[in-house]
């Protein structure tokens, strides 16, 4: 990881940088830090932003803070001419949007209750009040209008060491959200070098139920990020070692099927998923993640067994076994060889996924012009023919298989 060397002294974290960095000084950003002061407050970017650009890594979604209740600066924002959505109020967000620019916005703030799910949070205009309520210390570092660095929290140095550390108490920061928990598996191989703090790993040993309370809609959040990132296997095997994995998907993970970093079936999430799950549970999965119904028909055709007088789509008559499993054969393929942990093909991936199967050159219709009875029989006369075509590779031409009919 590379950290960025500031233009101060790592000791004097009150010197504004020389010049804002290229995402700090856009257009909607520069608008909103201006806005803020002009109201008598003040604006800073927090969180993702500022720690990724301190990593040296690409910076994506920017997140700001106002020290100011919301609805005053939103109602602001829109006197200046900004469009701003009002979702996510209730929890002292807004976001505004500038052409294909989108920045969320949240004032300043104080957890008044929690219930492990979600937070009621109150405004507090006090800067070190709202890190002391994020979850970890590199998401706790600000930058204002003129680059300065506000870090009260030491999250430079967690940084730079490679420690993925809770601000504060680490169980009253999950017993807060219990989401934090599999954040942690997702920003722990990015973000975290060598050992998981300890402090951490006790608190998720201690507080891991709490994840069966957190809504189906969440845990799938988490679960697709976590599961195309780098680092999969090692987030995976901390939940499982841990019971989160038990707790937030109801079900145990099989750590050593997931397809390595790089691999080309881990870009679909849901491959991943297939491939860690225990067989058999794909609709209980599909039911807490709350997939939509495509997704979970997607995840049953990688699980159902493939018939055993289809062809290996490992051999060399795999077009044939592709023929009948569909558009998903490339990620059928994907689940059982790494299920059963056999070679891996990439060269076989790529033909699955670029395959055109053929049209068999036989139809419901022409059977029924041909005099078979439209019902039941129909449909199998047409599976067998479509079998002996599959059989013939794709050669037999209609009047041959039309020609069984009568067969």
């Amino acid at each position: 990881m590379i950290i960025r060397q500031p233009s101060w002294s790592p000791a004097d974290k009150n010197h504004a940088l020389r010049s804002l960095p290229p995402f700090a000084s856009q257009q909607l950003v520069m608008r909103i830090f201006d806005i803020a002061q002009k109201a008598g407050g003040e604006a800073r970017i927090v969180g993702g932003a500022v720690r990724d650009w301190l990593a040296g890594m690409e910076v994506g979604d920017i997140d700001m803070a106002v020290n100011m209740p919301i609805e005053r600066f939103a109602d602001t924002l829109e006197q200046e001419g900004l469009r701003v959505i009002h979702t996510g109020l209730s929890h002292g967000t807004v976001t505004v949007v500038q052409d294909k620019t989108k920045i969320e916005i949240t004032h300043t703030r104080l957890d008044i209750e929690t219930d492990g799910r979600h937070a009621k949070v109150t405004h507090s205009p006090d800067w070190l009040e709202d890190a002391r309520r994020r979850d970890f210390t590199i998401n706790a570092i600000y930058m204002d209008a003129a680059g300065k660095i506000f870090d009260p929290l030491n999250g430079q140095d967690d940084l730079q060491a490679g420690i993925l550390r809770f601000v504060g108490d680490a169980d009253r920061r999950v017993q807060e959200d219990a989401l934090r928990m599999l954040r942690y598996c997702r920003f722990l191989h990015r973000f975290g070098r060598g050992q998981i703090d300890a402090d951490a790993l006790a608190a998720f040993r201690r507080n891991a139920s709490l994840a069966q309370h957190l809504s189906g809609e969440r845990v799938r959040t988490e679960m697709e990020l976590i599961l195309v990132a780098d680092g999969a296997a090692k987030a995976c095997t901390l939940m499982q070692d841990t019971g989160l994995a038990t707790a937030a998907c109801a079900i145990d993970f099989n750590v050593g099927c997931l397809a390595p970093d790089g691999a080309p079936d881990r870009d679909n999430w849901l491959i991943g998923l297939a491939s860690i799950m225990p067989p058999g549970t794909a609709i209980s999965l599909a039911k807490r993640l709350r997939l939509s119904k495509i997704e979970a028909r997607r995840l049953q055709a990688m699980d159902r067994d493939i018939d055993p007088a289809l062809p290996n789509l490992a051999g060399d008559k795999w077009q044939q076994a592709a023929w009948f499993l569909g558009d998903g054969s490339a990620a059928i393929y994907a689940v059982k060889t790494r299920r059963s942990q056999a070679q891996f093909s990439t060269t076989r991936w790529d033909e699955l996924q670029n395959w055109t199967a053929p049209e068999c050159p036989v139809t419901g219709a022409d059977l029924l012009s041909h005099g078979v009875d439209n019902g039941p029989i129909c449909g199998d006369i047409l599976l067998n023919i479509q079998k002996q075509w599959v059989a013939s590779g794709f050669t037999l031409t209609k009047p041959a298989l039309l020609a069984m009919i009568s067969n």
